[in-house]
């Protein structure tokens, strides 16, 4: 970064053209029932006896059904893409945060944060767009981690900073190629 774009822009039109709203994509794998088929498999494979003879395919066939596995896993890995929501927008939505009550139980609790969380999903989720009601629907197909990793990010790209990254390995990448 030169001097002059640290002391920052000379009016507001500047900062205009500087300015942008922070993005995240989030990729998720939908095809969860594949997990088990792969875990049984790899079970079958580290049982396997090695082959007795130039023929014996089986360590192969089992390595080959996983690779087919895991690559149906990555066909059904959807990328969520999201955009944060300017300040004015997130201040007026940001309030709607549901409190826990003192004695709410976990489900009461679960059932009044859960329409903010979708909200929030469907307000920051550019690709696919969403309404809240099927962000509710996807949670309703997701396992827990998979949602709270959407939720997580939609979360941290509106509420989090935005700095600029140290990259160890590209500085570290590029003083090399400095230095030759």
């Amino acid at each position: 970064m030169t001097a002059k774009s640290r002391k920052g822009p000379r009016n507001f039109d500047d900062v205009k053209k500087l300015a942008s709203l922070p993005t995240r994509t989030v990729p998720l794998c939908l095809a969860g029932e594949l997990v088990e088929e792969i875990a049984q498999l790899e079970l079958q494979l580290a049982e396997a006896p090695p082959p007795t003879s130039l023929g014996d395919g089986t360590r192969r066939q089992l390595a080959e059904q996983i690779v087919d596995l895991q690559e149906r896993m990555r066909e059904s890995t959807v990328d969520f893409h999201l955009l944060a929501k300017s300040a004015r927008e997130w201040s007026k939505f940001w309030p709607t945060l549901p409190v826990r009550e003192e004695k709410e139980t976990g489900e009461q609790w679960g059932e009044r944060i859960f329409p903010f969380y979708a909200d929030m999903v469907s307000r920051s989720c550019t690709d696919p767009v969403m309404s809240v009601e099927q962000a509710g629907e996807l949670a309703d197909l997701l396992h827990m981690r998979s949602w709270d990793r959407l939720v997580s990010n939609c979360l941290n790209l509106n509420m989090g900073e935005v700095e600029v990254p140290n990259s160890v390995a590209a500085s570290e990448l590029t003083r090399t190629s400095e230095q030759t």
